[in-house]
């Protein structure tokens, strides 16, 4: 994989990695998927006490068949994760997004959040999402969400209204889909850079 300023380009279609956090240990994990073939990604993430995992995957899918699966387990106290996953599909592309977070019966004071959000350019374009949480214990705060949808209109009329045309202003409404990734750049020539290469895969939209 290809780091810039902390994000990734993913270049492996199978993509496996295991993450153990030690007490007081914090991770960041941006990923950015524009590969033209078939994805199967698996994150697993081990944290113990007082550690922080952001983990952030932004997917661009045409025609092909994504998977991603990320998996926390919280085995430690006073940890957090924040585990959230964007996917646009066009045409006729399949992804699978699935977030659990497994936090052990001993642990206390954790917090973990999940986020999955989608947007579908056609009718054949398909996602599905599920978060999931395996708690045994009372002693923690969690709260997932999932959003799967077309791109909303009145976003799209307001941008029109103020004189950008319809396959632009679609752009900007995907590319927000890549936001929480593209803010964590602090360099704005690397920036503009990635943000330039994500117009280009996502093409052309009537």
């Amino acid at each position: 994989m290809k780091n810039e300023n902390q994000v990734y380009f993913l270049n492996n279609k199978n993509y496996s990695q295991k993450f153990f956090l030690e007490d007081n240990q914090d991770k960041n994990i941006f990923i950015i998927d524009i590969l033209k073939e078939d994805v199967n990604m698996n994150i697993d993430v081990y944290l113990k006490s007082d550690c922080n995992l952001f983990v952030v995957i932004s997917s661009l899918n045409d025609r092909y068949q994504k998977n991603y699966n990320i998996n926390v387990y919280h085995q430690g106290d006073n940890s957090n994760s924040n585990c959230q996953t964007f996917g646009i599909n066009k045409n006729n592309s399949k992804s699978s997004f699935c977030l659990k977070g497994d936090i052990a019966r001993t642990s206390r004071n954790n917090y973990c959040e999940q986020k999955i959000r989608g947007i579908l350019l056609s009718d054949d374009a398909e996602i599905k999402g599920n978060p999931s949480l395996i708690i045994d214990t009372n002693n923690i705060k969690a709260k997932h969400a999932l959003a799967i949808g077309r791109l909303n209109l009145s976003n799209l009329f307001y941008l029109q209204s103020k004189g950008i045309k319809k396959s632009d202003a679609i752009k900007l409404l995907l590319l927000s889909y890549f936001n929480v990734i593209l803010y964590q750049i602090e360099d704005k020539n690397t920036q503009e850079k990635i943000m330039n290469r994500i117009f280009y895969e996502i093409g052309e939209i009537d």
